[in-house]
């Protein structure tokens, strides 16, 4: 059985794929910079000016990015998804330890992890100001492997985007993707990883 259940946040807990796509395209459009919506969702994972950096190198345009997301108008318009707290919920009364990796920074981990109540569900956490380098570089994973002192194979990560299933190859760990973000289940398929299913509850089949 698994020790360490690990989620990714966007698209697997918090239900905000739409929101940072908008926020993405918005700016983008104002800067006239033309980028197919597809590459813009393949790059989710990635920390912010990761994603920005690389369909441009204007310093302006990330600073811009900053603001329009600390806008309360802005963060307003993440939800939680419905099964989340009970999913949560049944892995501690299983005694798993739960963690987060995410590539928001801390300022938005800690809204987010305040905003929905999660504070008391969530063991431990990785952000983006934690590691040298997100993913699909497996440092975050590694960190979670750490502290807990678990082995690679006690440890299942849940996450919905190419970069979840590639940074939980490159650390040796189970992945489940679910589908309430990114990836549909055609190019989830493609990518092999251990276990797809609908969204987050499908974790409970595996402990």
């Amino acid at each position: 059985m698994f020790k360490v259940v690990v989620f990714d946040m966007d698209g697997t807990l918090i239900d905000s794929i739409s929101v940072w796509l908008s926020l993405f395209k918005k700016i983008l459009k104002k800067y006239g910079i033309d980028v197919d919506e597809r590459y813009i969702k393949n790059q989710f994972g990635k920390q912010d000016k990761e994603i920005i950096s690389s369909v441009t190198k204007k310093e302006e345009v990330f600073d811009f990015f900053e603001k329009e997301k600390n806008n309360k108008i802005f963060l307003d318009k993440f939800k939680i998804f419905p099964f989340v707290r009970d999913t949560l919920c049944q892995i501690k009364r299983k005694g798993i330890k739960i963690a987060i990796v995410t590539g928001n920074n801390k300022k938005m981990l800690k809204f987010l992890l305040k905003k929905f109540h999660l504070n008391e569900l969530v063991d431990y956490s990785v952000c983006a100001e934690d590691v040298d380098k997100g993913k699909p570089n497996p440092e975050m994973l590694l960190k979670v492997l750490e502290v807990y002192r678990v082995n690679k194979e006690d440890v299942i990560y849940v996450g919905d985007a190419p970069y979840d299933v590639e940074m939980a190859k490159n650390a040796g760990v189970k992945i489940m993707v679910v589908l309430t973000g990114v990836l549909n289940r055609k190019l989830a398929e493609k990518l092999k990883p251990d276990f797809i299913f609908e969204d987050v509850r499908g974790v409970l089949k595996l402990l």
